[in-house]
């Protein structure tokens, strides 16, 4: 078995473990919240949607565009997006169970023109050119290396494409304290580093993505951390009994624990791939 079949192997029995108890903890969804604003939301299912609309309406999308929801969980942001937008929505997740959920709740909604497909990041199941936006939400944190991330949603996205992605980001050097945590925490969750701002934008830059806006909301996400925590811990005797106690702990405590790393930000970075350039009749390019 090869290293990359390894960790989608080992990527699968996780989310098998705790799909159910983050569904349950994060509001409907499989992540944090906006919790800041004007009208802040009270509950973690409203700082859920926050987040989804931030992230949607950073692409511009207009009705009828295809999108993809690159490792779309339970579904839930993928059917919010493409009722609010009216956009041809397509999600997909490396875990079987997520694909059912969200066709089930596909059904539950009315919603029978979103697809929702079996498939890894790192070898998205879709043609080249075949998306007008994608997007990421705390999902490309569990590549190694995310440039490998970024290579398969350029590839994916048409010219003039936009993807938006959240993830982590490493405001400045981490104390030790902060380290144990950080590393924990990527442990818990199978994540690769969490890269600098500058960083990430070398990674996207490398794949032939242009970076047109990148905001750092780690502050506004921040109260998701004990908020999800609290709801796990009283979860525990029924969903969260796929772990026993020591894993339980050490991953909800973790979650707890990084609430308090100042150090690392919450990125939310969006990219174009550039649109070839017309030539003129004399053969020189024009914008």
């Amino acid at each position: 078995m090869t290293d990359t079949a390894s960790a989608s192997d080992r990527m699968v029995e996780l989310y098998n473990r705790v799909t159910d108890l983050m569904v349950h903890a994060e509001g409907g969804y499989m992540h944090g919240g906006y919790w800041a604003g004007p009208d802040a939301p009270t509950t973690v299912e409203e700082a859920g949607d926050r987040l989804t609309d931030h992230v949607s309406e950073r692409l511009g999308l207009t009705p009828g565009e295809r999108v993809l929801d690159v490792g779309s969980g339970n579904g839930k942001a993928t059917l919010r997006i493409a009722s609010r937008h009216r956009v041809q929505a397509t999600g997909v997740s490396i875990n079987p169970y997520q694909v059912d959920l969200s066709r089930e709740l596909a059904e539950k909604e009315g919603d029978d023109t979103t697809e929702f497909h079996i498939g890894d990041m790192l070898a998205l199941p879709f043609p080249d050119g075949s998306f007008d936006a994608c997007y990421a939400i705390e999902s490309i944190c569990h590549a190694l290396e995310r440039a490998d991330v970024s290579t398969e949603i350029a590839r994916v996205l048409r010219p003039g494409g936009r993807v938006t992605v959240t993830d982590f980001v490493l405001r400045r050097p981490l104390s030790e304290r902060s380290r144990t945590i950080v590393d924990t925490a990527n442990d818990n969750f199978q994540q690769g580093p969490v890269l600098t701002r500058e960083a990430y934008e070398d990674c996207m830059r490398s794949v032939g993505l242009e970076v047109v806006e990148f905001l750092d909301i780690g502050d506004e996400v921040r109260p998701s951390y004990e908020a999800v925590a609290a709801k796990m811990r009283a979860a525990r005797d029924g969903l969260g009994s796929h772990m026993d106690d020591e894993a339980f702990h050490r991953m909800v405590d973790g979650i707890d624990r990084m609430g308090s790393v100042e150090e690392v930000g919450y990125s939310v970075v969006t990219a174009r791939k550039p649109a070839p350039r017309a030539q003129g009749d004399d053969g020189a390019e024009t914008p």
